[in-house]
Parts: C-alpha cells; sequence; structure tokens
C-alpha cells in the first residue's frame, strides 16, 4: 500500500502522455507542437490543457498538468 497522493492519478492514453511532455518541454523561439484533434480532446476531457482564449489552436498546460508530470517522474 502507498500513501502518495492519488488524486491526479487519470489514466489517459501513451499518446497523449507523450503530447503533454512535448508541451512542457522548453521551446526557445518555437510553436508548440501540432497536436491530433483527438489526443487534444482527451487532454482538454483529463483538464491537463486549456485552450487559449483567442486562438483554437493554441494549448497551455494546466496545473493540473504540471502535476500529472511531476507525478510520472
Amino acid at each position: 500500500m502507498s500513501n502518495q497522493d492519488t488524486s491526479y492519478d487519470r489514466s489517459i492514453s501513451p499518446s497523449a502522455v507523450w503530447a503533454l511532455e512535448r508541451l512542457a518541454a522548453v521551446r526557445y523561439g518555437r510553436d508548440a507542437p501540432a497536436l491530433g484533434w483527438s489526443v487534444s480532446r482527451e487532454l482538454i476531457a483529463a483538464g491537463f490543457v486549456t485552450l487559449a482564449a483567442n486562438s483554437r489552436q493554441s494549448v497551455s498546460i494546466t496545473e493540473a498538468g504540471r502535476v500529472f508530470l511531476r507525478s510520472r517522474k
């Protein structure tokens, strides 16, 4: 038995995890990687990313997404 915080232990596909990791990577002067529609929807539904209000193509990682990535390390 483990006493780790599992509140962010959500089940997402390996493709979505990979995409979230790529979004979190530091990119100097480069745009965020393009995400497929299904991966985008999965990450939005999990609460790990949010769409920018002024652009339908720009996503940003939420605090829940950051916590999820930290918990995987």
